[in-house]
């Protein structure tokens, strides 16, 4: 038998990163508060704002989807809002976004009015996507600079990495975020938009929301590293990991990545966090593959609750302003939902417009028959 002992120089190694935490559970600033990027007061109490907007509209959101109102499945948003505002927020209004179908936060900080979601949700006039794409799957948003999305896993990687080369093939300074859940880290999309990038040097920041869970599978059964960012090295660009439960440390990793995608350096971001819903409203994580036990674990890292300790602690906001917050987000969801509620229904003409130049025959035939 022939035996052959390498030494280290033969050898691959990489070193996993270590997850950027700011703010601790109880609300107290870590020592890396003082490191990198450091957002001011004012603009953590709009994040704070928009992200429990975003918590708002989605528990509305999932009542009115079991009433009947919400078309199609939905995708539940709780435990994303610090990834998402953060992410979002270190962006130039030019910049653009190749999202993946859990992202309310993000709508609403590029722009996007809580009537034209909900007008989507409900599949009434003034959704951009005329009714076609699924709830959670946005495809007219480009006038907020947002790419369209689809059901495949993982594919936002290649078409961002795309769009990125073809910016600056035109000369254009802008950068495109691109997102994933940490299931796509096992399809080819994402070896692909990571590998195009790294040759090319692109514009491009690649998010990873490791959420724990690709619908049924937990993430120890994808892969077999501890720390998604560590598949950065084999394309030859940056990997770095933060919490994504913590907006403080989003804002850092993301402003430290965007900085670097402006200058053709892609970079991969690993956002730790978890998805306290369902995968969509067609699953049932606590009676088939979730401890119950796990999730109220995670709830003591929940994106909003330890924001709102961090206020208190710090003094930047009182239990009487955050209380008043979660009141203005109530009531501001229900009248838009209201409003949009009262949208007309989507004509039957538009299943067969945009689709050719010029209605063919066997589509006016069919609407005809419709």
């Amino acid at each position: 038998m022939l035996e052959i002992d390498l030494n280290q120089n033969y050898k691959i190694s990489v070193k996993e990163p270590q997850v950027l935490r700011v703010i601790e559970p109880d609300g107290t600033l870590r020592e890396e508060a003082e490191l990198g990027y450091k957002p001011s007061e004012g603009e953590l109490v709009k994040l704070y704002r928009y992200m429990v907007t975003a918590r708002v509209l989605d528990r509305h959101a999932l009542l009115l989807h079991r009433m009947g109102k919400v078309r199609s499945t939905y995708g539940p948003h709780e435990g994303h809002e610090a990834a998402d505002a953060g992410t979002v927020h270190v962006l130039k209004p030019e910049d653009w976004i190749a999202p993946y179908y859990r992202m309310l936060t993000a709508l609403m900080i590029r722009g996007v009015p809580l009537q034209t979601i909900w007008a989507k949700f409900f599949a009434k006039q003034g959704d951009p996507d005329k009714g076609r794409n699924l709830t959670v799957e946005w495809g007219g948003f480009a006038k907020w600079r947002i790419l369209s999305v689809g059901a495949p896993i993982g594919h936002q990687y290649i078409y961002a990495a795309g769009f990125a080369y073809a910016l600056r093939y035109m000369k254009r300074d802008e950068i495109v975020a691109a997102y994933i859940g940490d299931g796509g880290t096992s399809t080819n999309g994402f070896h692909t938009g990571l590998n195009f990038a790294g040759v090319f040097k692109l514009p491009v920041v690649f998010y990873v929301y490791n959420n724990q869970y690709a619908i049924s599978v937990p993430v120890r059964r994808q892969t077999a590293v501890t720390r998604l960012a560590v598949k950065a090295a084999a394309y030859g660009i940056e990997g770095i990991a933060a919490d994504g439960m913590d907006l403080l440390a989003v804002l850092k990793a993301a402003h430290y990545a965007v900085s670097k995608a402006r200058r053709g350096e892609p970079v991969l971001v690993e956002l730790v966090t978890y998805r306290f819903g369902p995968h969509t409203t067609a699953d049932d994580p606590a009676t088939r593959y979730r401890d119950p036990a796990e999730a109220e674990e995670w709830r003591r890292y929940d994106p909003i609750a330890r924001l709102e300790a961090y206020f208190k602690k710090y003094g930047i906001l009182t239990e009487r302003e955050i209380k008043l917050t979660w009141e203005e987000a109530e009531a501001e969801v229900k009248a838009a939902a209201k409003e949009a509620e009262s949208y007309p229904e989507i004509p039957k003409e538009w299943i067969v417009e945009d689709v050719y130049s010029y209605i063919p025959p066997h589509l006016r035939e069919e609407l005809e028959e419709l």
